[in-house]
């Protein structure tokens, strides 16, 4: 069992009378055991603080907090413990983004997929690779659920420090703009960056696109120069000249889909294979996924992996077998009828999903919705580029949370062109339902909004909702058959 003294783990030092030793670093009070330190966190609706007692109850040797409690352990105060907690995690575990190499990707859109086809292209190249991402923690033969993007601090090094110890050598990190505000990526060192983007989203929390661009960029600020490290920044997005202000002297490698633009990297989709220059290196090579949009995320992929020891055609030879992450224009998995399901959630994810399906100019229906309780400045701009792309929009919501359904789908339908062909449904299984019938006559039918994600947020509830599953149900008692059991 790993096991440290208390100021081993701190920056400042304690007298030994009061340096108790600690087996763990924990921010819940609920899995604190004996001769683990607490961190006492602030979040949205808990205050770690009020939990402090009920950590020593449960064995706490030490606790930290952002200002003293009276309690019969030692007491320790800092300014923040969000920040400090990445940095006693990070100590306590040996430091683990110090011992392997740490890929980030950062952007409002193609975060997950960007992070997915990074480390497929470790992986398939030889590497012993990890992924902590939207759609939890991988390594070897190993699967973490995580509660977030990118996980609390002390989650996410201890996770890390798992990897370091069953070998692992490179990591990517999905890495959002609230991770970087609440401290969750704390104490990391970051091999390279990435930037995808910054599109209209979050707007609730941030409250501009530019402290928006600041948030991402916090990140550049952790890709520390000692052996080659990079940030991989698109040369078609303004913000980045933002995300390399937090990053002046690191090495700059810009990516880009289009041939007039002058980049490091060029990716250009050409429906079935993509055309990878880089320096001197020029390969056309097959690939099995949809959209322009995609090729940018394989670059950006394309851009961290060549930060690391591995030869350009060795890269680039890996790109056939890469398939997009779960709920990233996924076709649904039937003969029956051409369904996909994908997460775009925000104006600019939902358009170019929305412009690759309608290319061949085949009857496009949206089941469009929006989240409860999240940036409702953007759902405008959704219903018209759902009424501008398809052919006709089912209206619908997916986890209202505490929101009213009927204001979400209002805020939706503003935005609906004149005359476009619409139609409204509260309860997310109907539009689905709805959406099956028009699979069945032939159109193609992409489902928005959740993607990968199997639960539905209602009210204080977190309920199983798997969007595949409701529809393969669907599809076979259109077709007269009993749904699997």
């Amino acid at each position: 069992m790993r096991t440290k003294r208390l100021s081993a783990i701190l920056i400042n030092e304690m007298d030994d009378i009061f340096d108790p030793w600690v087996t763990g670093v924990e921010t819940d009070s609920r899995k604190v055991s004996s001769g683990n330190v607490f961190i006492c966190i602030r979040g949205y609706t808990v205050d770690g603080h009020k939990f402090a007692e009920d950590a020593v109850v449960n064995g706490a040797s030490a606790v930290i907090s952002e200002y003293p409690l009276d309690l019969d352990v030692p007491n320790v105060v800092v300014a923040d413990t969000k920040q400090t907690a990445g940095a006693v995690a990070s100590a306590f575990y040996d430091h683990p983004s110090h011992r392997m190499r740490i890929y980030g990707v950062t952007g409002t859109n193609g975060k997950t997929t960007t992070a997915t086809l990074t480390y497929d292209l470790l992986r398939l190249s030889g590497q012993r690779a990890g992924i902590v991402s939207t759609i939890g923690a991988r390594f070897l033969n190993q699967t973490i659920e995580t509660a977030n993007t990118t996980p609390e601090a002390v989650v996410l090094h201890r996770i890390l420090a798992d990897m370091v110890d069953a070998d692992v050598t490179d990591c990517v990190l999905e890495v959002s703009s609230h991770a970087l505000m609440e401290g969750r990526v704390a104490g990391i060192h970051f091999h390279a960056a990435a930037f995808t983007n910054l599109t209209h989203d979050h707007l609730d929390y941030h409250r501009s696109m530019d402290e928006y661009a600041r948030a991402k960029a916090r990140l550049f600020e952790q890709v520390e120069v000692t052996n080659g490290e990079a940030i991989v920044l698109n040369a078609e997005d303004s913000a980045s000249h933002v995300m390399a202000e937090f990053a002046p002297t690191r090495q700059a490698i810009m990516y880009s889909t289009k041939e007039e633009i002058d980049a490091d990297i060029q990716v250009i989709w050409r429906e079935e294979t993509v055309l990878v220059s880089m320096k001197d290196f020029k390969l056309e090579v097959p690939v099995r996924f949809m959209g322009a949009f995609n090729a940018a995320n394989l670059a950006a992929a394309i851009g961290l992996v060549s930060t690391s020891d591995m030869a350009l055609r060795t890269i680039v030879s890996n790109v056939p077998g890469l398939t997009l992450p779960k709920g990233r224009l996924e076709r649904l998995a039937t003969e029956d009828a051409e369904i996909y399901i994908d997460y775009a959630h925000t104006p600019d994810g939902l358009e170019k999903c929305l412009s690759t399906l309608q290319q061949d100019n085949r009857d496009l229906v949206v089941v469009l919705s929006a989240a409860g309780d999240r940036d409702p400045t953007k759902r405008q701009d959704m219903g018209r580029i759902a009424s501008q792309y398809s052919n006709e929009v089912i209206v619908t919501v997916h986890d209202v949370r505490m929101e009213n359904p009927t204001h979400i789908i209002r805020d939706l339908v503003k935005g609906i062109q004149p005359n476009a062909n619409y139609v409204t449904f509260e309860a997310r299984k109907d539009a689905l339902r709805h959406a099956v019938m028009q699979a069945l006559e032939g159109k193609r039918v992409v489902v928005v909004g959740k993607g990968h994600d199997h639960i539905e947020r209602i009210g204080h509830q977190s309920i199983p909702f798997n969007e595949s599953d409701i529809l393969l149900e669907e599809l076979k008692k259109r077709k007269g058959q009993e749904p699997a059991v």
